[in-house]
Formats: structure tokens, C-alpha cells, sequence
């Protein structure tokens, strides 16, 4: 009790030093700051910002940092309730300078800085070092504006400083940084391509469905602009919802020189299956919802593929295969098809992310793990994910691939183990294996073998469902594809 009452003086003393600072001219500003810093708004307006101006990372930071500071708000109010502690005396503070409303709740801590640090923590982890520090900037202000109206002690301040930091390290460790590929994974050089710049021998197939359902019409008119300016003489073929996509790419590719394909990650997947069949190379053109294999190239725009096209240099990179079908990014079996099932019927009525968000909790509540064969051994899946090439993992999750010619799969399979498999589940991927034993594997092989004895057998590939054999191979084409890649990536 002695000590404590000692830091309430402390407190006291450094709080009477704060309040006596400034002028009257200031005075005035200080209630503004405080009213513009209520409910958040600051963090929120920025994180917007952020998620609409934003590329992939950037709404990765702003997400995180608006989860921290909701959850350094929430946890304030929790501690604020059993700690309860009166508010400063004001009666010494200049009138221009007191807040625009009382506040009635517990002094200890700063609600307001909590979620100020809160959000510094959460965006200093990856954003710009120049915008990390105009956010710590702020609010540090906001914790001196908290003292300097007389709202709060310092010890609040500080108190919220530290929740808000350890609601960042949490936000952190729930939305970790993903680092980007600077300029695409290692490939196999395969020398220039000797083809017409202007885009002669080449085939553009579009699909306008590889965003949410459809691409709106100026998207569609704008990518075939672009294309028709840097390649004039090159045939665009847009594709209509009726055609079947395997036809189209395997007309485009028998009569062509050069197969480039604009869309997602399911239309890269035809198209290259196309582009191996009659052996001609792929030109990516990043235009749908996920474009997975084409960042991993370094393809992250439209622009930047055509400029790709125009360097003429050209790579090799692995290929997996599976049940006959080919794929660049992954395969997955147990839950995760059924889960791509229920997004797809539910996105044109509600749009993809929330179709999936959707999809992800229905998952949660209803699946049951798949029995199988895993290379000859009984097990339960939950899920099972197979990657072309190692994918280097944040968080217990693939994230990103630093190479294309490793001629490996990289294969995680989570397992269900009794009793109380969700629980032991949700344990398996989050904690350390030393910790939770052997329900969730990890390991680089060349082949992998399946047999899942009943029906449905369903697999994804590159993100499209499909029904599957009653015995599968997942093997590799090491080094099998070409396809076009920025000249300073190449070798």
C-alpha cells in the first residue's frame, strides 16, 4: 500500500507539471483534439483509407491495425471495470481547454490511448516507416491531450500505452506481416522469345468471369484496350458464359504462337493445361479476384505482364498434377472443397469475400473429416493442402513461394484426433507440434498417393472444384511450363 500511494503521488505531481504547461492562445485546441479523437474515428478513417488506396499488404496492415485498436478499446473498458479509479480534479484546468462532455466511466487506463497504441503497434509491423511514424506521432499526442484537458492521469496514459501494446503484439501474431516477392519467385531461364512485339501469332483469351462472377463492362473494356494498344496485331478472343473454357483454350493454343490468358487463377489453370498440351508458352495476364500464380511470377498488373511480353523473356517453372489435371498453386482435399462449394453458390448473391467468410464458418460448425488412404496410411482429414513448390509459412499458413523449380510438394495435412477433434484441431495448427502432438504434418515430397473410399471424392484445383478418381497420384512436371516473366527476375 506504501508503494502505491507513492506512484499516486508521482502520478499527482507529474499531472499538476502537465496541466500547468501552455498558453491561453493553445488552450483552445486541446478540447478539439480530444472531440476528434473520440469512438476511433482517426483509426478508422485511416484504415479505410488504407484498405481503398491500398494494394494486398496494405489492407493486410489496416486490418490488423484496426483489429488491435478495437481490441486495446474493448480490453481498456474490461480493466477500467475492475479497476476502477476516480478521475483527476479539473477544477484548476482554464475552461477553453476542458473537453466538449464529461466522461463518467473509470479513470485507469486510457481507453483513448489504448487504442491509439494500439493501432501503432498494429501498422508500425510492415507499413512505410514514414506512415509508422506519423501514427506514433499522433498518438503520443492523444495521450498527451488526455493529461493536458485533465481527463486523465499519467499512469492511465501509460496503463493504455501498455494494453495498446499488447493488443498489437496480439493483432500481430493473429495477422502477421506477409512479405511481398520483390520481383517474383526463382524460375528456370528458357532464353527470348523471338515473336513479333506488336503481338503477331499471339491469342488472347479473355474470361469476364473470373471476378466475383463477372467482370464489370468497363473492367472487360479496359484490360482488351490495353491489350489491342500494346499488342495490335495480335486476336482477342473474349469469352462468353456459354463456352466452355477447356474448348476455347484448346482451340486458342492449336492455332497460335503465343497463348496469353486474362483472368483468375482457375483461367491460368486452363489455360495453361493448353499451353502444355501444344507446347507454347503462356502469357499470365493478371485480371481476376485471386491471381496467386501470377504475383508469385511478378506479374502483379496487366501492364507489367505486357511489358513482360514485350522484354521476351521467357522461364520454366514446375507444374503439379493430379487425377489428370494440372495445377500451379495448390491442390486440397477433405474440407476445403466443400467449402469452395458453398462460397461459389453463395458469391454472385452476396459477393466472393463475405460468400467465403460464409463458407468458412458453416465449415467450422458442420464438416467432418474425410477418411482416407495418405500414401498408403489410415487417416481422418480435416483438410489437406498440396502446393507446387514449398511455400514459405506465417502463422501455420502458406503464405508465399520463393521459387518454381524446386521440383517438390510441399504437403500439410491436418488430422482429426479424438476426443474433442475441433478442439484438437484448432490446438494443432496453432501451437507448436512438441505441444500438440502429431494431428497436423508438414513435408516436402516429390509424389504423394490418395485413396478416399467413399463418394464424394471431391478435390480443388488451383481454387475449382472437381470430382476425383477413387485412387490419385499427385506428382510433379519439374520445369514443364514456359511462360513470360519480368526481365528482372529472369535467371
Amino acid at each position: 500500500m506504501r508503494i502505491l500511494r507513492h506512484l499516486q503521488r508521482i502520478d499527482q505531481s507529474v499531472y499538476d507539471r502537465v496541466t500547468r504547461v501552455g498558453t491561453p492562445r493553445l488552450d483552445g485546441f486541446t478540447p478539439r483534439f480530444v472531440q476528434a479523437t473520440d469512438h476511433m474515428v482517426p483509426w478508422m478513417m485511416i484504415s479505410a483509407t488504407l484498405a481503398v488506396t491500398g494494394g494486398p499488404r496494405l489492407r493486410r496492415t489496416a486490418l490488423r491495425a484496426i483489429t488491435a485498436a478495437g481490441l486495446a478499446n474493448a480490453t481498456a473498458s474490461v480493466v477500467k471495470y475492475l479497476l476502477p479509479r476516480t478521475r483527476p480534479d479539473d477544477s484548476a484546468i482554464p475552461a477553453a481547454r476542458s473537453p466538449y462532455r464529461s466522461y463518467p466511466s473509470s479513470s485507469f487506463p486510457s481507453g483513448h490511448t489504448a487504442a491509439a497504441f494500439g493501432f501503432t503497434a498494429g501498422i508500425a509491423a510492415d507499413a512505410p516507416k514514414p506512415m509508422a511514424a506519423l501514427v506514433a506521432g499522433l498518438a503520443g499526442l492523444v495521450g498527451l491531450s488526455r493529461v493536458h484537458s485533465g481527463v486523465h492521469y499519467p499512469g492511465d496514459v501509460l496503463g493504455g500505452m501498455a494494453v495498446g501494446l499488447g493488443a498489437g503484439l496480439l493483432a500481430r501474431a493473429v495477422i502477421p506481416p506477409r512479405p511481398e516477392l520483390s520481383f517474383g519467385a526463382s524460375t528456370i531461364p528458357a532464353g527470348e522469345a523471338d515473336e513479333d512485339p506488336e503481338g503477331a501469332g499471339v491469342t488472347v483469351v479473355l474470361n469476364p468471369r473470373s471476378a466475383s462472377g463477372a467482370l464489370p463492362a468497363f473492367n472487360i473494356a479496359d484490360t482488351t484496350s490495353r491489350v489491342a494498344r500494346q499488342l495490335p496485331r495480335a486476336r482477342i478472343v473474349p469469352m462468353s458464359a456459354d463456352d466452355d473454357i477447356l474448348e476455347v483454350m484448346n482451340e486458342a493454343a492449336r492455332d497460335c504462337e503465343v497463348l496469353a490468358v486474362a483472368g483468375g487463377d482457375g483461367t491460368v489453370n486452363a489455360g495453361a493445361g493448353a499451353a502444355l498440351r501444344h507446347d507454347r508458352p503462356l502469357l499470365v495476364l493478371p485480371d481476376g479476384t485471386l491471381n496467386n500464380f501470377a504475383r508469385t511470377l511478378g506479374l502483379t498488373s496487366v501492364d507489367i505482364a505486357l511489358r513482360a511480353f514485350a522484354d521476351r523473356r521467357l522461364a520454366r517453372v514446375d507444374v503439379g498434377e493430379v487425377d489428370g489435371h494440372v495445377f500451379l498453386n495448390t491442390a486440397s482435399f477433405g474440407s476445403y472443397p466443400r467449402m469452395v462449394e458453398r462460397r461459389d453458390r453463395w458469391a454472385q448473391r452476396i459477393g466472393k469475400w463475405p460468400a467465403f467468410a460464409w463458407a468458412l464458418w458453416r465449415d467450422l460448425r458442420e464438416v467432418r473429416p474425410t477418411p482416407a488412404l495418405v500414401d498408403g496410411r489410415p487417416a481422418k482429414v480435416w483438410w489437406a493442402f498440396v502446393g507446387n513448390c514449398r511455400y514459405r509459412t506465417h502463422a501455420r499458413l502458406p503464405a508465399l513461394r520463393e521459387r518454381l523449380d524446386d521440383g517438390r510438394l510441399d504437403v500439410r495435412v491436418l488430422c482429426a484426433r479424438y476426443p474433442f477433434p475441433r478442439v484438437r484441431a484448432l490446438t494443432d495448427v496453432l501451437l507448436d507440434r512438441r505441444l500438440s502432438g502429431r494431428g497436423y504434418t508438414e513435408r516436402l515430397v516429390e509424389s504423394l498417393s490418395l485413396a478416399i473410399p467413399s463418394t464424394p471424392r471431391l478435390i480443388a484445383v488451383d481454387g475449382e472444384v472437381r470430382e476425383g478418381s477413387a485412387t490419385m497420384s499427385f506428382h510433379k512436371r519439374p520445369a514443364a511450363l514456359r511462360v513470360f516473366v519480368p526481365a528482372i527476375m529472369h535467371g
